[in-house]
């Protein structure tokens, strides 16, 4: 599923390609294609792309007028550039075409990823209740929030109220590395524990973005090459434990997270 450092890699990729870029048409279907679209879709039509942004999960394509296409890729959606002549891509759900003839595609074989129309990008962040953006926030800001919460930890990174783009993976290396165990109640952290989780989700969000969100390239200290029934904890050479919240797996170490 596409977290933060997938989102923001796919900015990065998709933003030099498109920007400047006219709007000639777009097509698709619901789901993926929201209403909006089509009702307000003189507000779209030769509209010029300016440039890219993201909260959280969400990639936000900023127009000439103002407003903003707006995507979220649930849990397999993918942005790609081709061009007139390229073939469509698999699981292509929605398609914006541009006047030079070239074409970002919306794959998403899952079909829960949307791509909208907003007037302003921050009504999403209102409507959605987005928390602040997991790499944007500071330290100062997170510690009141940590305080303030009886929500285990696990459950804490997973609120999209509370911070914006943090999944299941890795939510489990920020608590790793911060040396946190999923289940211990937020409030209940030590100061030198609270001080640790924004640090530490950052350098890892950080990270992950410079290897363009590549498992196989991510460090062997990690947790993450390590999730599976079995395998060792990559600091004390202990057995990685494995617990179900929330629906989903979450790996820890017993010995390293208090």
């Amino acid at each position: 599923m596409p977290e933060l450092p997938e989102v923001e890699t796919i900015r990065r990729a998709i933003t030099p390609q498109i920007t400047g870029s006219r709007i000639s048409g777009i097509t698709g279907s619901p789901p993926t294609l929201e209403p909006g679209l089509t009702v307000f879709w003189t507000w779209i039509e030769d509209r010029r792309i300016e440039g890219t942004s993201r909260h959280g999960k969400y990639l936000f394509a900023g127009l000439d007028s103002g407003s903003s296409l707006v995507f979220h890729l649930g849990m397999t959606g993918d942005l790609l550039l081709v061009s007139e002549d390229d073939p469509v891509p698999p699981y292509t759900r929605a398609m914006v075409s541009f006047i030079d003839g070239s074409r970002l595609a919306f794959t998403d074989p899952r079909r829960f990823g949307r791509l909208g129309w907003v007037p302003d990008r921050d009504d999403v962040i209102r409507a959605k209740r987005l928390g602040p953006d997991a790499l944007a926030i500071q330290a100062e800001e997170l510690a009141p929030i940590l305080q303030r919460s009886r929500q285990k930890m696990k459950f804490f990174l997973l609120d999209q109220h509370k911070l914006a783009g943090i999944g299941n993976i890795y939510a489990d290396e920020i608590l790793f590395q911060a040396g946190v165990h999923p289940l211990r109640e937020a409030a209940s952290l030590t100061p030198d524990q609270a001080a640790r989780i924004q640090p530490s989700m950052q350098d890892i969000l950080r990270t992950a973005i410079s290897l363009e969100a590549d498992f196989d390239q991510y460090p062997g200290s990690w947790l993450i090459p390590h999730r599976a029934p079995g395998e060792r904890c990559p600091v004390c050479s202990g057995e990685v434990d494995r617990v179900m919240i929330a629906g989903r797996f979450t790996y820890f170490c017993p010995s390293c997270q208090e």
